[in-house]
């Protein structure tokens, strides 16, 4: 004889396990809309000029323009980055790069881009798999613009 009160105890624990488990998904504009929020959380935070997704060569990109300040620079870019990780680990499509545009708030300094690659960076920044030196020289590339 089926015990019906364990078997309805049963799907529920197996239904409350998969949706704690379950990742919530967003859709590109959500991701993009995330980003001034996840900045807005923390005072020393860069200002965010610009926030796009894209593709390129079929390739999905998220895009970002900060405002650096040359005493701050290398922290700056690190946290752009490292929310641009964490957010965008919740999309329903990966990204595949992050663009970093770092504007100077000097005219002496010029202005830099950033490339990362996505899946590397958020390794490293979110799920600590990927050492900072390897990420360094494998997974980002920085030229002036």
């Amino acid at each position: 004889m089926v015990n019906f009160k364990n078997l309805i105890r049963g799907s529920l624990f197996l239904w409350c396990c998969y949706s704690l488990n379950a990742k919530t998904k967003f859709s590109d504009r959500q991701v993009a809309m995330m980003i001034p929020k996840y900045f807005a959380r923390d005072h020393d935070s860069p200002k965010i000029t610009r926030t796009r997704v894209y593709g390129e060569n079929g390739k999905k990109v998220l895009h970002l323009n900060i405002e650096v300040n040359r005493n701050r620079y290398e922290n700056q870019m690190e946290y752009a980055l490292s929310a641009m990780a964490s957010v965008s680990q919740h999309a329903a499509r990966p990204f595949d790069t992050f663009v970093l545009i770092m504007e100077q708030n000097s005219r002496q300094v010029k202005d830099e881009k950033v490339s990362a690659k996505a899946k590397c960076t958020i390794d490293h920044f979110v799920f600590k798999r990927v050492k900072s030196d390897k990420w360094i020289s494998k997974c980002i590339k920085v030229e002036e613009i």
